[in-house]
């Protein structure tokens, strides 16, 4: 399912004709096939268009109107869906920015063009005529842009701007193609001329159908989904804190909340493209941006184009998914197509200077036509067209233009600090021996059953094991053993990536390379940006984690993510422990309600205070370690651990300043794995895995040197990784970092909303008393006996002893 239709027809030469826009609305009418249509045979789920604004159209309707305008020149168009009577009110905001309002038209409609569904949800759709005398050409677009924002914010629910330009119009609704014209009479209008066409037939996938998300949006239109949305918001809203350009004139709190949790992934897209090109960025620039080809492994690219890309993958974690995007900021028109090119994206340019771009071949017909060339666009392709200056440029020659606009292989070369560089002057050590192993292992819920299979098959053949599909093993809260947090959060899967990703086949486009540090603001480009350090793989062994602790170029902060099991405080400790909690409502809960302290709960809260203490102090790098469990200090689930540290910097607006490496006996497959990743984690060091496998190569039950053991392991993580992000159309764990791409099973709603903020809760159940319950059973089980056993486990097989099974010898 290649959904979506879109793409665009232009005149290189900037020549505008009505029977251009005719081509426009044939070429989304042929699209038709790739939207839905709604129970009553007439609703859709979104048609449009985005062409320039007609001049001569709304120039007529401004004279038979009797409005006055300065200057033809000065024209500026708004097109809104209106919910309520807010003309008088939308005019003084405009006023109060400096712009003149000319008057409003209502826009002419065929209501019996649509269906009852969209019908009843219909706004009343009406242009503002702008005058923008007096403001000088390089202002005008950011100025309209400060009005819309503050319209929007005012007046949210009742008000929707579909566009607000001095340079582009957008016709749009819950429509189907076959509608769009029929729908907005201007659009059969003769003095309707431009000279390009953007056009898209929506197929909703992730929010339903809505007037306001029909497409084309203010910029773009896409084909596909942005598989890491949630991540890219949550980095955007971190972000939005360190956001600061001249052009914006110190209202950076106008843009923000720069995106919305509510909208769909293409509008959150269009919002970020949008900035991108107001504060200076080329369309083309801020595209690659956000969703660059594959470059790491690569090796015909030119060292400047790969610093370029690099350097960009420092600015923006990339919106990665299935996507073919067709743009415009009313100058310049192009499409680009996602790393993966999973969408369709065919063109055709004909001698007398027509192009023609979109999902499918033959959706104009050219007639007697000469053309000059016919393609399609690659994965990471790039197609623009500089409109009136009658000039096609194509993804080689905008790469090399971009690489070469600023020195950032200088920039790179001087500040990125590669693992791979300063890693070189240390050794693989073995580890040393622990009389506490046994007791660590069992606190952490490690069995017999999992060291004798996954892992051992791992250490020998670098491959994760194969397994039957199922699990009839009981929900976390109905089984009889301690559960660990991992077990709670099952990944989703991508439901338009379509064909999946083979993380083998196509290991060219996948990349785990993660950069750590303070991530800075990218609406600029500067050396500073450069000042990060940079891992090829999340997976740390003991010789990397300590090369990044002994470097001097980044501040690493160690901090412990064990507690005091006792429960008995006295005040100085409470105070210690609770930090912006107050005291009193702590001993208020255990006195006089009779609710015991949670040590965990204050634990998390101690660990949150040290987390920011160590950011405000300027630490770029933080290692969350558990190996500080002992008989009288509990562990945190190290998935509960990072994610409480990022969720509280994010409320802080502090969470871009650091990354986390997870150091943790607890962590050992790749789905815990890509939980603490999704959840913020940058890097996790599996200590106590690493010292398993020493013990068995030892024992002889690893026929293999150490060295290539643990190596191995390291590779069937790494593999395991890529499969899990592959499922989720995903293909840079950069992307994936932080991108909570799980639904809880069995979690407290109020628990996940505290520390697992904006991830689905499907089913309710355990919440953090729960989780202390598992920990200091586990706990309980290693350290307050003098032989600790491991658990023979059956998870994965029904034993005697074991997990229970549905499907079990008794049965």
């Amino acid at each position: 399912m290649d959904s979506c239709g879109v793409g665009f027809v232009c005149d290189i030469h900037g020549r505008k004709s009505h029977e251009l826009l005719k081509q426009g609305i044939t070429a989304v009418k042929n699209l038709t096939h790739r939207g839905a249509i709604g129970g009553d045979g007439k609703t859709g789920d979104g048609a449009g268009i985005l062409t320039e604004i007609p001049r001569k159209l709304i120039l007529r309707e401004i004279d038979r109107l009797g409005y006055k305008l300065s200057d033809e020149e000065n024209l500026a168009v708004g097109m809104f869906f209106l919910y309520g009577e807010l003309e008088e009110k939308i005019e003084e905001i405009f006023k109060e920015e400096g712009i003149k309002p000319v008057g409003w038209r209502e826009v002419p409609v065929n209501k019996e063009a649509v269906g009852q569904v969209a019908l009843k949800v219909m706004p009343t759709i009406k242009q503002l005529f702008l005058d923008l005398e007096g403001i000088p050409e390089e202002e005008r677009q950011l100025r309209l842009y400060f009005a819309r924002r503050r319209i929007e914010k005012k007046y949210e629910k009742d008000v929707y701007v579909a566009s607000l330009s001095d340079r582009t119009i957008v016709y749009k609704g819950m429509l189907v193609a076959p509608q769009l014209d029929n729908f907005y009479e201007d659009l059969k209008d003769e003095d309707y001329e431009t000279s390009f066409v953007l056009f898209h037939q929506r197929y909703s996938t992730n929010t339903l159908p809505n007037w306001r998300l029909a497409q084309p949006l203010r910029y773009l239109a896409h084909n596909g989904e942005i598989n890491t949305i949630q991540g890219n918001r949550n980095w955007m809203l971190t972000l939005q804190h360190e956001l600061t350009h001249e052009l914006l004139k110190g209202r950076e709190e106008l843009i923000k909340p720069l995106v919305s949790h509510e909208e769909s992934d293409s509008a959150s897209l269009d919002k970020v493209f949008e900035l991108l090109c107001l504060v200076g960025y080329k369309p083309e620039h801020a595209m690659y941006m956000l969703i660059p080809p594959a470059w790491e492994a690569v090796p015909e690219l030119s060292p400047e184009v790969r610093a370029f890309l690099e350097y960009e993958s420092l600015l923006m974690k990339p919106w990665d998914g299935p996507a073919a995007i067709a743009f415009t900021d009313g100058k310049t028109i192009g499409a680009h197509l996602d790393r993966n090119g999973l969408r369709p994206a065919r063109y055709v340019i004909t001698e007398d200077g027509l192009v023609v771009l979109g999902s499918e071949v033959g959706m104009v017909e050219l007639g007697n036509r000469k053309i000059l060339e016919k393609g399609r666009l690659g994965p990471g392709d790039t197609l623009i067209v500089e409109i009136g200056k009658g000039k096609i440029k194509k993804t080689k020659e905008i790469l090399e233009e971009l690489a070469n606009s600023k020195p950032y292989k200088e920039w790179i070369e001087k500040n990125l600090l590669r693992l791979s560089e300063i890693e070189k002057k240390y050794k693989l050590q073995k580890p040393k021996e622990d009389p506490e192993r046994i007791r660590k292992l069992v606190a952490f819920g490690w069995t017999e059953e999992e060291i004798k299979n996954p892992i051992k098959y791992m250490a020998e053949n670098g491959n994760e094991m194969t397994w039957a599909m199922g699990d009839d093993t009981p929900l976390p809260p109905l089984s009889e053993k301690p559960q660990l947090l991992y077990r709670y959060f099952k990944q989703r899967f991508a439901q338009v990536t379509n064909p999946p990703i083979d993380p083998i086949r196509e290991k060219a486009v996948m990349s785990l390379r993660m950069n750590l540090g303070y991530k800075r603001n990218f609406l600029k480009e500067t050396e500073e940006h450069a000042k990060r350090l940079q891992i090829d793989s999340p997976i740390l062994l003991d010789y990397q984690l300590k090369a990044i602790e002994e470097q001097d170029r980044f501040k690493v902060v160690r901090i412990p993510i064990a507690y005091p099991k006792e429960r008995s405080y006295n005040i100085v400790e409470l105070q210690d422990m609770a930090g912006e909690r107050r005291v009193s409502e702590i001993l208020m809960d255990a006195l006089y309600e009779e609710i015991p302290i949670n040590d965990m709960k204050l634990g998390i809260e101690t660990l949150q205070r040290r987390v920011e203490e160590a950011v405000r102090e300027g630490a770029d790098i933080i290692i969350l370690s558990d190996r500080y469990i002992s008989k009288y200090r509990v562990a945190i689930p190290a998935l509960l651990a990072v994610s409480a540290s990022v969720k509280h910097l994010a409320r802080l607006g502090l969470a871009h300043k650091v990354s986390f490496i997870v150091e943790t006996g607890e962590a050992r497959d790749s789905h815990q794995i890509a939980c603490l990743i999704g959840y913020g984690a940058s890097a996790v060091y599996p200590y106590l895995a690493y010292e398993v496998i020493h013990d068995m190569v030892q024992k002889g039950e690893i026929n293999l040197p150490y060295e290539e053991a643990v190596f191995k392991y390291k590779e069937a993580l790494e593999k395991g990784l890529l499969k899990i992000m592959s499922k989720m159309g995903i293909s840079t764990l950069n992307s994936y970092q932080g991108a909570q791409i799980f639904d809880s099973v069995c979690l407290n709603k109020d628990f996940v909303e505290e520390y697992f903020t904006g991830t689905p809760v499907t089913l309710e159940a355990d919440g953090i008393d729960e989780i202390e319950a598992s920990t200091l059973a586990r706990h309980n089980a290693g350290y307050e006996t003098d032989e600790p056993k491991l658990d023979v486990g059956g998870h994965m097989k029904a034993r005697k002893g074991g997990e229970f099974h549905a499907w079990s010898p008794e049965v």
